[in-house]
């Protein structure tokens, strides 16, 4: 049996089994969706075509995964003009697992959600405070020292004095070597 579905603005010729990349469905990973969209349903001679579509029919569907298309390039150009742009494009697609096609009945299937992993278990546990004990505070005795402050004689100031005016001289000039005089 297959089925022709119109999803996206576009149509798929579909069997059970099949996998089926469509224009992006809102849904994740392992979802299960119904496409009601149904134009045409055949199993060997016998075809049933829809008016626009066929009442009453369905396409059970799972979501695999999310995905993206290939990178589509478009460049323009303006001639003589100096004028080029490059601008680089990818489709958002869903690749659906087809489940179940259903002649009549479409409007009674449910889709299923997909079971998601609990955080139950990362969840913190929350450990009792434990109460503030007062200490005391010990205070250790203050230990004075003493510095003995050395005594500058007046020679000690003038050797400072003149060993600060030798590094304050005026710096040498080395002459030039060359014969460019």
């Amino acid at each position: 049996m297959y089925a022709v579905v119109k999803t996206g603005g576009k149509q798929y010729r579909v069997e059970k089994e099949d996998m089926v990349l469509v224009e992006k469905l809102n849904a994740n990973d392992g979802d299960q969706v119904v496409l009601v969209n149904v134009l045409m349903i055949g199993e060997g001679k016998k075809v049933t075509l829809g008016h626009p579509i066929i009442n009453d029919a369905a396409v059970m569907a799972q979501v695999v995964r999310q995905t993206r298309g290939p990178k589509i390039t478009m460049i323009y150009k303006r001639r003589r003009k100096n004028s080029r742009r490059k601008q680089g494009h990818k489709q958002d697609l869903t690749l659906l697992k087809i489940i179940d096609i259903a002649e009549k009945g479409g409007s009674k299937l449910t889709p299923k959600k997909a079971v998601t992993k609990s955080t139950d278990s990362k969840v913190k546990t929350q450990t009792k405070a434990k109460p503030a004990v007062n200490k005391p505070k010990v205070t250790e005795p203050k230990v004075k020292t003493e510095i003995k402050a050395k005594t500058v004689t007046a020679k000690s100031k003038e050797k400072k004095v003149a060993g600060q005016a030798k590094t304050k001289a005026e710096p040498k000039i080395k002459k030039s070597t060359t014969k460019d005089n």
